[in-house]
Order: structure tokens, then C-alpha cells, then sequence
């Protein structure tokens, strides 16, 4: 049975969230900023060293700012879109300068791209292109277990992640959450506030009802 464990610390503001996936093969999806709370909380289920991915959803600080710290304690691979390599190390587009902070540091093992498959064993991740919230932003879907890992494209309670771009971003935006409202989703993993697994697709449709009021 797969196990998803939400493992990231919640000591800063703005965290992104950390998601352990244990499968055939052991993953985190997105590395938050804590990188120690982190592995405290792996090392609850999993010896760290047990991980091979590190799988970023985009390249904003608040989700790879604990990259080079999990991947020194895992020895992970880091892959992430292949829409999202350019902007690593910027400070503008992956917002660290929000935070008074450097970008993180750290080498891509890999891109991702659309139509790409994670096999981890009992699931099988279909990599969707979602640009909007951040150019190169991916999601991941499961389509057995109906499970999505919506980064900060969409977000429950009908909720979005805004882009701070305008123009053509913003109609990307729409588009890709229009996107992952039309999938078929028992469990939503955002990429901020609580999984959800309570009458999803609602959620998600309320949520683009929203993003169109921003078109």
C-alpha cells in the first residue's frame, strides 16, 4: 500500500509543503524551506538515505529552498520541469528575495516534461504541464488512485496560486487550472494548506470559477 506523508516543518511562514511518497520507489514531492524539520519528520517512516527523487512542482523559494539540504541527507536526484531550470537561482523568479534570502543552490539531475511517466511501483505519475503560476510549473496525477499533487496551481477550498506575471501568464493560469479541474481527483496535495479529500472536484470547480475572475 503507498503511504503520502506530509513532512514538511511549518516553521516559516509561507512553507511550501513537503510530501513523502513510499512506494516501490520513495520520492519527495517539493522541498520546502526547513530542510531539518524535514528530514526529522522522514526519518519518522523512512531512512532518508531509502529516497531517490526529489520531484519540485516549479521553482519558487518556498518550495526548493530545502533542496540542498535534502539532497545532501538523501542523495536524491533532483528533477523539475523543464520549463522552471532557467529561473533556478534567480532571486526575482523564484521570489527569494521575498524572503531577504539567496536562492538555493543546488544541480537539476533532470527535467520533466509533458506526457512523462513516474513509475514508483504500485502508482504511476502522469507529469501535466500546468504554466501559469510560475512559467514551467508541473503537476503530478495518478489516475488509478485518482490522487493529484496540484503544486500551487490549485489549492483547496477553491483556492488558486496566483502569478505574479501578467498578460499571457494569467490566461496560462486559467487554462491550467481549467485543466486539473476537469481531471477526476479523489485526494487533492497542494502545495499549501491541508490535503483534501472531501468532495474534491467541488473544490477544484470553485477554484476556477475564481481564476476567471482574475483573467
Amino acid at each position: 500500500m503507498v503511504e503520502v506523508h506530509k513532512v514538511n516543518g511549518g516553521g516559516h511562514s509561507h512553507e511550501g509543503n513537503v510530501y513523502l511518497i513510499i512506494d516501490e520507489v520513495a520520492v519527495l514531492i517539493d522541498a520546502g524551506r526547513d530542510a531539518e524539520a524535514s528530514i526529522e519528520n522522514i526519518e519518522k517512516y523512512i531512512d532518508p538515505k531509502k529516497i531517490e527523487f526529489i520531484i519540485l512542482t516549479h521553482c519558487h523559494h518556498d518550495h526548493t529552498a530545502g533542496v540542498p539540504g535534502l539532497k545532501e541527507a538523501t542523495g536524491a536526484k533532483v528533477l523539475i520541469g523543464e520549463g522552471e531550470v532557467c529561473d533556478l537561482g534567480d532571486d526575482i523568479a523564484t521570489g527569494s528575495y521575498l524572503y531577504e534570502e539567496d536562492p538555493a543552490e543546488f544541480e537539476v539531475d533532470g527535467t520533466l516534461e509533458e506526457g512523462d511517466v513516474i513509475n514508483l511501483g504500485e502508482w504511476s505519475f502522469a507529469v501535466l504541464q500546468t504554466p501559469g503560476h510560475s512559467p514551467g510549473s508541473i503537476a503530478l496525477y495518478e489516475p488509478k488512485a485518482k490522487v493529484l499533487f496540484s503544486g500551487d496551481t490549485i489549492l483547496p477550498h477553491g483556492n488558486i496560486g496566483r502569478t505574479r506575471r501578467s498578460g499571457e501568464m494569467v490566461k496560462e493560469l486559467v487554462k491550467s487550472v481549467e485543466r486539473l479541474a476537469g481531471l477526476d481527483v479523489l485526494v487533492l496535495y497542494p502545495g499549501h494548506m491541508e490535503p483534501t479529500d472531501e468532495n474534491v472536484d467541488e473544490q477544484m470547480r470553485t477554484s476556477l470559477e475564481f481564476a476567471k475572475t482574475i483573467h
